[in-house]
């Protein structure tokens, strides 16, 4: 860590070069954002908050780093949502973040938690708190639902304890005042990210990681004022493949502001991994579900899918990756609900989603079983003397072939999924498939 932050200004004049290089590479960007009015107001609020507090954050000793971050995300809380609400949010914060360190044992903190949540779960919609702003409670969602399940985890597990100033930095990241739907960033990951790599390379990554969700978010705008068809005008197969498409394409807002927000992680030092990878390309359902919001994929492995395959070790390897996969897509449908609740008030309980998960699980499933019995595929050993491999023709058009398969298979599934019930789904098909 020494090592890594020799190289920074208060001991290189010569380190100020590249630094000054990416602020201007995020004042371009936070101009683009100005200019095209991306995602409203609090999004601009904290791109300033960012903006001022980067070189701060830079030019600070390494010791008060985390603090200058944790300082600024403070500031951006208040300044997005106002003292009433941020009080609150702060006064609630404390709470959880404190009996999740109570000098008790796990069990017992696990305990108060649960109580605690569905105390407020309860007391929501009966409107006990009726002093308590409204929007309390999708910010409080976003920062706790699924971090504090991780945190637990990590308490449960941890060697030695851990510092307050990293469980609270971790509960209060800048970028969630306005995005909230977040990823579900690893506590772990992202504190062992920590100036894990020179520190100029680690902001250029978390700048091109901003640049790509800002061009996604520009796409998502163009789509959804200009391209995006009403089911109510489905007539005609060629307006179902325009609505299925582009319908599906709306997820763009959602990788877009998933790779904003982890690239202006990265400018405060935290390196962390891609939260999505070219998932329009994927070649299959395991593929799509490695490749389309990987942070959350991480989360259902390591909280679910290992510690299921790991009880059932005993078990046929079929039976013990079937039941493990089949556990994390019914987690993930509970907790997509559970998620629904905090952000927007209602569960979300419905048949469409409840199909729609069967269905991509049973899919991954499938794909799951497959992959155990073909086994790794290991690369063949490159000899010295043998000629540069030929393009391969047929290979490429069956990925491309494979491409195409799931792409239109998910798309029709993401129809589904946002659909109000089947028969309406069944009858936006019909009106597409009739005329034609």
């Amino acid at each position: 860590m020494k090592r890594l932050y020799a190289d920074e200004p208060a001991n290189c004049k010569r380190a100020l070069v590249p630094f000054l290089r990416n602020l201007l590479y995020f004042g371009l960007i936070f101009a683009v954002c100005l200019q095209y009015r991306i995602e409203g107001r609090a999004f601009q609020l904290l791109l300033q908050v960012a903006g001022l507090a980067f070189p701060i954050h830079y030019l600070a000793p390494y010791r008060w780093k985390k603090a200058v971050f944790l300082a600024a995300s403070v500031a951006g809380l208040f300044l997005v949502f106002g003292t009433d609400v941020g009080a609150v949010i702060v006064a609630f914060s404390a709470t959880m973040i404190g009996i999740a360190r109570l000098p008790v044992s796990w069990n017992l903190r696990v305990g108060l938690l649960t109580a605690l949540t569905v105390f407020l779960t309860c007391g929501r919609p009966i409107a006990l708190f009726e002093a308590v702003p409204s929007t309390v409670w999708p910010v409080l969602g976003s920062m706790f639902m699924f971090r504090m399940i991780i945190y637990m985890y990590e308490l449960k597990h941890a060697k030695k304890p851990e510092s307050l100033t990293d469980a609270v930095g971790y509960f209060f990241l800048l970028p969630n005042y306005c995005f909230m739907l977040f990823p579900v960033v690893d506590y772990r990951t992202w504190q062992r990210g920590f100036f894990a790599a020179p520190v100029h390379d680690v902001q250029r990554r978390g700048l091109e990681m901003v640049f790509r969700g800002v061009v996604q978010l520009i796409l998502y705008r163009l789509i959804d004022q200009e391209l995006l068809i009403p089911s109510s005008e489905v007539h005609g197969f060629w307006s179902l493949i325009g609505f299925l498409t582009f319908n599906y394409l709306v997820y763009l807002q959602v990788s877009g502001q998933f790779h904003v927000a982890c690239g202006m992680l990265h400018m405060f030092g935290y390196q962390l991994p891609d939260t999505h990878h070219h998932y329009l390309l994927a070649t299959g359902f395991t593929d799509y579900w490695r490749r389309i919001n990987i942070y959350w994929k991480d989360f259902m492995v390591r909280l679910v899918f290992n510690p299921v395959v790991f009880r059932l070790k005993k078990w046929p390897q079929p039976v013990a990756l079937s039941a493990a996969t089949v556990a994390v897509f019914f987690v993930t449908w509970l907790l997509h609900a559970y998620q629904s609740f905090w952000l927007r008030g209602d569960w979300g309980f419905t048949v469409p989603d409840a199909v729609f998960w069967s269905v991509l699980g049973g899919f991954v499933l499938v794909n799951v079983q497959m992959d155990a019995r073909r086994g790794p595929v290991r690369p063949k050993s490159k000899q010295a003397g043998d000629a540069a491999p030929r393009f391969d023709v047929r290979g490429q058009a069956v990925r491309g072939l494979k491409i195409a398969a799931t792409f239109a298979t998910i798309t029709l599934l993401w129809s589904l999924w946002n659909s109000p019930s089947l028969a309406a789904w069944f009858e936006l098909l019909a009106r597409g498939l009739q005329a034609s």
